[in-house]
Formats: C-alpha cells, structure tokens, sequence
C-alpha cells in the first residue's frame, strides 16, 4: 500500500495499477524499444526523457541503463522469434530465387544477401574480407539451410562475385544496371553541365556589354555578333544535354524482356545489339562536345552489355519452364506468354517508375498490351482464374536487371550505423529479423511471406506476449521535489 501511495502522485496513476492498465504499458515499453530504440536508432537517454515526460518514471524503471538493458533482452527475444518461426517448417520444393549481393562498411564490412523479388534477407552479417572464398561459404550455408536455387546472381562487377555466380553457384552473372548506367553519368553528366554553365555565364556577360554599347550609342554590330554566337553554343549544348537524357532513357526503356513499342519477345541477341547501337550514339555525342574519356568509361560499359542482354533469354527460359506442364494446354500457354504476361509487366514498370518520361512510355506500352489482351478469345474465360495472375505476378517481380533494394538497405543501415554510434551483431542481426518479419509493402505482405508462401506470426505481438515483467523503478535517495 506504501508503495502505491508513493506511485500516486498524478491523476491518471491509478490506470497503471489496474491489470489492463499494466497490460497496456507492457505493450508501450515494448513498443518504444522496437520503434524507436531498435528500428530508428533512437538512444536511450531520449527514450528515458520520453517516459519522464509522461510521467512513468515511477511506475517502471526508465533510467538509460535500465533501458538499455530492456533493448539487449528485445533483441535477443527477436532472434528467439526467428527460431521459433522457422522451427515450424519450411517449403518442401526448392525455391527458386533471384540474388543480389554487396557490401557495405562500417566499422566492420558487412556483407548482404538478398532475394530481390521478395526482398528477405538471407545473410546480412559483419565479415573481415569479402573474397570469393568468404562469399562461397556464406551463400553455401544459405543453399544448405533453406534449399533455395539461384537462377541468376546481380551484383556490380566485383570479380569475387561474378566467380561467385559463375564458379560458385553455378548461375548467370549479371551486371547491375544502374551502376553500368552510372558510367555513362559519369562521363557526360558534369561535363554538359559544366559547359553550360560556362556558357551561360559569358551569355550573360556579353548582353550586359551589349545593352551598355546599346545604350551609349556605341558600334554594336561586332558584339551582337559574339552574342549571337554564344547563344547558338549555348543551344548546341542544351541539345546535347537533352540528347545525353534521352540516350539515358533509351538504355532503360531496352532491357525489357518485351519491346516497348508492340511487347513483342526480346531475345538477347536482340538487346545486345540495341545496346551496341546505343553505344554508337554514345560515341558521337562524345566527340560532338569533345569529351575526354580518360578512365574508359564507354569501354567499362561495353564490357557489361553481353551480361547484361544475357537477362532476357535467362528469364524467358525460366517462364517457359515454370509452364512446362502436360495440363497447360499449348494455346493457353501461348495466351500467358503472349499476351497475360506483357500486360502485367508494362502495369508494374509504370506503377515503379517515377520518371514522368519514362511512366509516359510504359503506360503507353501497357495501354497496347491491354487492348491486346482484351481482344483475345481465350481472355474472357481465363482471366477469371486466380492461379494465372498470380503466376504472372511472380513471373513478373523475377525479371530483375538492378540491386536497388539491395543498395536502399545499405543506405538504411548507414543511417542507423549513425544514429545509434555504432552498429552491434545484436542490432545487425535484430534489424535483419524485423526487416524480414515485420515490415510490410503495400499489399500488407512481408519479405518472408512473400519469400516462403506462408504466414508468420508478427513478431512485435509475439514479443509483447513473451516479455518478462517491467523492470522496477528505482526510488532517488534524494528528496523528490513533486513529494513536498
């Protein structure tokens, strides 16, 4: 009774000594920790000057060293949460998935694994190198224990990775798009820019002069010349700006398992020669504005064209085997391929792409394919039928030509790596888990219901119902001025 007496100082202190108001500040502490401590990096002198400030400082220990303490017991209850889920089973099939790998670095390196239609985390672990030998290791132990199958490993052009693919695993290499893309930023980018601005600034200079001869009625014949001139530069390269853009625009409207302009089938060969052709385009604009290509970038990108091309006959052969079935009979697999398949595609590329140029194209090509689809014979009675969708869905979100996900992680743990000073194997390997077991895309599925096809338990319910008791206040030796 004294001790309840002493936690009664405010209003709103009884709540706290009923069992569903104890219930709830479970569910607050708990909270707190997996938002704020544990997902934001958040400290845990903030976290203790949050609960004094609503006034809990007596109802459960909130002291900085209390809470961190509290952290350290989440986190070990999240690894005992994974356990517990994958204890129960995984798929009997082998599952077939799409790689991509990088690394990071902090304090330590850290190497990431990841499934990139599905987006869960297979290793995600601090390492002392990241040589072919480590890599082998690491993904070998992923092969063992879940028994997946990778079709096709993306990742940038480290060699330890690309004999990873091809020695290793056994699989396609392919380039990362974006970084390939990257080189050619790199070379016309800042140059164009660079240029203009130059440009720009002796326009200016130049009608400043031209106004003030105007206006003391000097010879201007001369110097409107100069001006008119450097305004015709000044349009040459805004063109050549505009044309580098759309060359940026071309080599991503390219790799595409169908062509933009009729969905039509893209083989390969197909897409290495446009690719060859854009290089072609390349080269011109270089020696239009005269750039120098001292590090061979245009030859870097060269290089990763063939692997990249490599992509479409890999992803054909993989949806062609994925309907290799004597049930499916021969039209309604020429019907998914031909017409289902293109039109969810163009759907989904217009859904990610933020570029309005580009969403304009896709949505256009979606447009067509739809029309297309509409009109077919066999679309009215099929299309009704949830398994070919859900087919084409997965078939789609399997054509991954970047490691953007993979990239984007890295970025979030760089953040965390700062909020937090400091990044811990029990932090990695709790954000690993929370990443693959909590956080949800639009449809409200997670990385690893998407990943494995079934339901998990949603891991911050689970941890409310295995916490311990709170950790008890500590009363102040000194004299609590709210008591006088």
């Amino acid at each position: 009774k004294k001790a309840i007496e002493a936690r009664n100082l405010y209003p709103e202190s009884h709540l706290w000594e009923r069992p569903e108001g104890y219930e709830w500040l479970c569910r607050l502490a708990v909270a707190v920790i997996f938002i704020f401590a544990i997902k934001n990096g958040v400290g845990a002198g903030a976290i203790s000057e949050f609960y004094k400030l609503l006034r809990l400082e007596r109802v459960f220990g909130t002291s900085p060293t209390t809470i961190k303490d509290f952290v350290n017991k989440i986190q070990h209850l999240l690894v005992e949460y994974e356990k517990e889920q994958l204890s129960e089973g995984l798929p009997k099939k082998t599952l077939k998935i799409v790689g991509g790998v990088d690394e990071t670095f902090f304090e330590k390196m850290v190497l990431i694994f990841m499934d990139l239609p599905s987006g869960f985390i297979f290793l995600e672990e601090a390492s002392e190198d990241r040589s072919y030998d480590t890599w082998k290791d690491k993904v070998q132990n992923i092969t063992d224990k879940y028994g997946i199958n990778i079709v096709y490993l993306v990742s940038d052009r480290a060699k330890s990775l690309i004999k990873l693919a091809k020695t290793g695993i056994g699989c396609l290499s392919i380039p990362d798009l974006f970084h390939a893309s990257h080189e050619i930023v790199k070379l016309f980018g800042l140059s164009l820019q660079r240029k203009m601005s130059a440009v720009q600034n002796e326009v200016s200079e130049a009608r400043v002069t031209f106004a003030l001869l105007l206006e003391l009625g000097k010879d201007i014949t001369q110097h409107g010349i100069v001006v008119t001139e450097l305004e015709t530069k000044l349009h040459e390269i805004e063109l050549g700006l505009s044309r580098y853009h759309c060359i940026l625009h071309d080599l991503s409207k390219i790799v595409h398992p169908f062509n933009i302009d009729d969905s039509s089938r893209q083989s390969s060969a197909l897409v290495q020669l446009l690719l060859y052709k854009l290089v072609d385009e390349i080269r011109n604009l270089q020696e239009s504005f005269e750039i120098t290509d001292s590090k061979k970038r245009i030859e870097k990108f060269c290089n990763q064209i063939e692997g990249i091309a490599s992509l479409a006959d890999a992803w054909w052969l993989w949806a062609e085997e994925s309907l290799d079935s004597d049930e499916i009979a021969e039209d309604v697999k020429q019907w998914l391929l031909g017409c289902l398949l293109p039109a969810i595609y163009w759907q989904r590329q217009a859904e990610r792409t933020k570029n309005p140029d580009l969403k304009e194209s896709y949505l256009y090509a979606w447009e067509k394919a739809q029309f297309v689809l509409e009109a077919h014979p066999l679309t009215s009675s099929l299309i009704q039928e949830p398994q070919w969708s859900s087919w084409a869905e997965w078939m789609v979100s399997n054509f991954q030509r970047a490691s953007s996900a993979v990239e984007g992680r890295n970025g979030y743990l760089s953040q965390i790596h700062h909020n937090g000073r400091g990044l811990t194997d029990a932090r990695l390997k709790s954000l690993t888990i929370i990443h693959n077991y909590d956080l949800k895309r639009s449809d409200g599925s997670t990385a690893a219901e998407r990943v494995f096809g079934r339901k998990f338990a949603d891991p911050f319910q689970w941890l409310v119902e295995h916490m311990e008791d709170l950790p008890l206040a500590r009363m102040s030796t000194k004299r609590d001025a709210l008591s006088c």
